[in-house]
């Protein structure tokens, strides 16, 4: 009796469990789907942003800004930048990420990294080597504060008086739906080439300037920055739910046949407890 009791406390137990993570599949999935019908016009933004101040870039070559292109070639003032996920339960996407960290970020002794973390994995990995300074940290991330934490990493970059030799983004790049890769981006020194490429394509008109050229070049590479940095936050955000369903769905699998194997262990005990009840009644009525 005893067994049978402590099977149907683990039946309980795991179909609790079952009930937790199909919700939190559900959410992930809603989540998911709101992130995806909004990637066309992120990427419509991006592009757009882009081929415009490549075209312009090309109608000014004398143009220079020290922030997009620094001219440290020992990069003695890198900013790394690293995005995981607020909340657990997204199976490897942590993991897979910290792995990818630990073999890339070396530094030489000249070098002094400052960070800007994005979740609490990212701000306990720096926290536990103590190899820089975080000079700001998000641990709440979600598509709500995804545009306020967009606009406090530009502030931080246009706020250094000496500005950084490099900024590196560390995150997850969305490939579909069942991959997500850990990626190293380079946001500064800035590479235009393949927005070149796209300007080339597209037939351009003579660009009429109301403005200084400068300000209106060094407003677009505000643009610049600040779309890139949207871009691979929202990539991150949208790996993350993505990975986060997977492994909700692959738990809530797991546990039907769980719960499947311990209700037919719990139907044999308890058969087998019946049929002994019975044998022994049966001995003592004759």
């Amino acid at each position: 009796m005893a067994q049978l009791t402590q099977l149907k406390r683990k039946i309980q137990a795991v179909n609790t469990t079952k009930k937790i993570t199909h919700a939190i599949r559900l959410v992930s999935m809603a989540s998911y789907s709101k992130l995806e019908k909004q990637v066309k016009f992120l990427n419509s933004y991006k592009k757009n942003i882009d081929i415009t101040f490549a075209q312009l870039l090309e109608q000014c070559p004398d143009w220079t800004n020290k922030i997009l292109f620094p001219d440290d070639i020992f990069d003695k003032t890198p900013l790394i930048i690293l995005i995981s996920s607020t909340r657990g339960l997204c199976g490897s996407f942590n993991a897979n990420l910290i792995r990818f960290i630990e073999k890339k970020l070396i530094f030489e002794n000249n070098q002094k990294p400052q960070f800007i973390t994005i979740g609490q994995k990212a701000k306990k990995e720096i926290l536990s080597k103590s190899i820089g300074e975080i000079i700001l940290s998000f641990d709440e991330f979600n598509y709500n504060n995804l545009d306020l934490i967009g606009s406090e990493i530009t502030k931080k970059i246009y706020a250094n008086k000496n500005n950084y030799s490099s900024v590196c983004f560390y995150s997850n790049k969305f490939i579909n739906f069942f991959t997500q890769r850990p990626t190293q981006s380079t946001l500064i020194p800035t590479n235009l080439e393949f927005e070149k490429e796209e300007t080339e394509i597209q037939n351009f008109s003579d660009p009429i300037y109301e403005q200084n050229k400068e300000d209106i070049l060094g407003f677009l590479a505000s643009k610049y920055i600040k779309s890139t940095i949207w871009e691979l936050l929202f990539q991150s955000l949208i790996s993350e739910n993505a990975s986060r369903f997977l492994a909700m769905d692959s738990s809530n699998t797991n546990a039907e046949k769980i719960v499947d194997k311990l209700t037919l262990q719990y139907n044999k005990s308890r058969q087998a407890l019946i049929t002994r009840e019975v044998s022994e009644l049966a001995a003592n009525m004759e």
